[in-house]
């Protein structure tokens, strides 16, 4: 979610209410009262990978915070955070090749980074490479013990490593607040355990044969710990098509939390309660990837629906008129 600034501030001082501090000592949870005090602090200059970076928490730490705060109504609605995006994250700095070779020669860590990643990619660094390393622990802030961990797991996954993919992993391990070895530790067992889970949701959503990239893995990994199993996301891929005619993984995590919130978790749960849903083809047998005709109309839309779809038809005839359509 999108937070947005709290309270301006300036100078050397930071003004709470004292409503909000009551709420906040009545809620009993460090992660949240500390994430709340960074927000006051930084303002509209708030970038959430940061901030799981500087108060040391991981990604499902930092949501479970920012889902009480907003229970509280301490930070803003979804909403209205949509309407008051938070500063993303600034791009990487350009970074010289006499920087990058002065900070392996002082710095001791970044040189045993380096020295592992020779080792995993098998030959000397080109800059390109070498930038990249320096950008996730410049940067990203990865601790030098993180990235190489990060390097380790590639190697044994791959074999043969690109810059490319380091690159990828050291975005998601910072956006899933991955800075320490033992969250690093943590976040490999489970993406060792999902792994047979992840193959037949690939499969079903007919991308069998290749690793999710960085913002597919969340999603997944999102479904597999809220309890779904790989029929449950054909079910939904199914009413994604039919509802919208085409896939969008907003829309497939937007079916998935609703059957969440109402504790349906297994196809024979969702068709019980959606009998209009047919039961799905096993996992290991790929679904039909032809996208279906969007429903005309449905009297079942949940109300989250219903706002998406419209807002997604007002962006395809916006985007029709553009194109003289």
């Amino acid at each position: 979610m999108s937070l947005a600034s709290l309270i301006p501030t300036s100078g050397e001082f930071c003004v709470l209410r004292a409503q909000v501090v009551d709420s906040l000592l009545a809620c009993r949870d460090g992660d949240s009262a500390l994430l709340y005090l960074y927000l006051v602090r930084q303002g509209q200059s708030f970038d959430e990978r940061a901030a799981m970076r500087d108060l040391n928490m991981t990604r499902d730490q930092y949501d479970r915070a920012v889902h009480t705060l907003t229970s509280l109504h301490l930070v803003t609605t979804p909403a209205e955070a949509a309407q008051n995006p938070v500063k993303t994250s600034s791009a990487p700095p350009r970074y010289t090749a006499a920087e990058m070779r002065a900070r392996r020669e002082g710095d001791h860590r970044f040189a045993s980074v380096c020295q592992t990643a020779e080792i995993v990619l098998g030959r000397t660094l080109t800059e390109g490479q070498l930038r990249t390393l320096m950008n996730a622990y410049e940067h990203l802030g990865l601790p030098a013990d993180v990235l190489i961990d990060l390097l380790t797991y590639l190697h044994r996954e791959k074999g043969t490593v690109s810059r490319r993919d380091i690159e990828e992993q050291a975005y998601l391990w910072a956006d899933m607040g991955i800075f320490t070895a033992e969250a690093a530790a943590e976040f490999l067992s489970r993406r060792e355990a999902e792994k047979p889970l992840l193959g037949d949701m690939l499969r079903v959503l007919d991308m069998a044969g290749r690793d999710p990239a960085p913002d597919e893995y969340r999603y997944l990994s999102g479904f597999i710990r809220q309890g779904f199993d790989a029929e449950a996301v054909s079910l939904a891929k199914e009413r994604m098509y039919t509802r919208l005619g085409k896939f969008s993984w907003k829309y497939l995590a937007g079916i998935m939390e609703s059957w969440h919130k109402k504790g349906l978790h297994t196809a024979a749960e969702i068709t019980a309660v959606e009998p209009n849903l047919r039961q799905p083809k096993p996992a290991s047998v790929p679904a039909a990837a032809a996208p279906k005709p969007p429903a005309t109309s449905d009297g079942n839309l949940a109300d989250w629906e219903r706002d998406w779809l419209e807002e997604f038809h007002a962006m395809t005839r916006k985007e029709g008129n553009s194109n003289g359509i």
